[in-house]
């Protein structure tokens, strides 16, 4: 029997001429208990009873919850997952993430998922101090390059450059700003792109990149061939730079937000901590006394 059959009716009439209660349940969508309830209904009061659509009436968001949420947003411009703890440290109040979530599509901030993949597992590798590694990478943006170095262990950007073109000089020009500001970290990584080693005979042949870093006694560890995630947290940070740069009045403003403002979910992110408050927290007793004016500053 199609479904046009009962357009018009109730499920008790058609049962009163001999529908099986199984079929009138089937097309209706509900149990063949609800029917005989319909029916029940129908025989003690006479009036046809309306037969609603299954399931909870979707609940009404707070405006005063909602104005929360967008100035929230608007201020960190981050994730429903990060904003629940930020809005419950600055507001005092808890807002489930999926309330926020919902928030957010309602305001166009977010893009529905459709499809939500699996989560793979996998084992995160980082350095346990900071210094210890940076990242380093170049990276098209519109029509010129930026070139970022990030702490291993903090996922802190030590420093960053845009220019024309990716090179060589350009990349220790940055490094020299890095070094300057930061120190000098113990080892630092990279794929094997030309402005870090040689085109050919890569492990003999004489590069400017190689000879600078072997002059501040760093040690050059490469990443495996067609394998990026060895780079992947520098990439990560691109992509998130990609992503939210429009929301920016220009890249310097999105490296504080990403350094100072943002928490990031790799680290402490019970307590929020962001990618500077890392760097500090995970110095080496030798490095310390190095930063000694920051930590008074904090």
């Amino acid at each position: 029997m199609s479904v046009g059959v009962f357009k018009g009716g109730s499920p008790t009439c058609y049962l009163n001429k001999g529908t099986p209660v199984r079929e009138i349940a089937a097309v209706m969508r509900v149990t063949p208990r609800r029917i005989y309830q319909l029916k029940k209904q129908y025989e003690e009061t006479g009036k046809i009873p309306e037969l609603k659509q299954a399931g909870r009436k979707p609940k009404l968001i707070d405006p005063d919850i909602e104005q929360i949420v967008l100035q929230a947003y608007h201020k960190y411009k981050l994730s429903p997952v990060t904003l629940e703890k930020l809005i419950e440290r600055d507001y005092g109040i808890h807002i489930p993430h999926n309330t926020i979530y919902k928030i957010m599509l309602k305001n166009n901030l977010v893009e529905e998922n459709m499809n939500k993949k699996k989560q793979r597992r996998w084992v995160r590798f980082e350095r346990k101090h900071s210094m210890s590694l940076w990242q380093g990478d170049w990276k098209k943006l519109g029509n010129k390059w930026i070139i970022a170095f990030m702490d291993d262990a903090s996922r802190f950007i030590t420093c960053y450059g845009i220019f024309d073109s990716a090179t060589a000089e350009n990349t220790i020009k940055v490094l020299k700003k890095g070094f300057a500001e930061f120190g000098i970290p113990d080892e630092i990584l990279t794929d094997h792109g030309t402005q870090f080693v040689a085109a050919k005979s890569r492990e003999k042949a004489k590069h400017r990149f190689k000879d600078f870093l072997a002059e501040n006694g760093v040690k050059h560890i490469l990443a495996r061939v067609s394998h990026p995630q060895t780079n992947g947290k520098i990439e990560r940070f691109f992509g998130l730079m990609e992503q939210k740069l429009s929301l920016f009045d220009s890249v310097d403003e999105f490296v504080y937000w990403y350094n100072f403002v943002k928490p990031h979910m790799s680290l402490n992110f019970d307590e929020l901590e962001t990618p500077y408050q890392a760097f500090l927290r995970k110095l080496p007793a030798e490095r310390v006394f190095e930063y000694g004016r920051w930590l008074f500053e904090e």
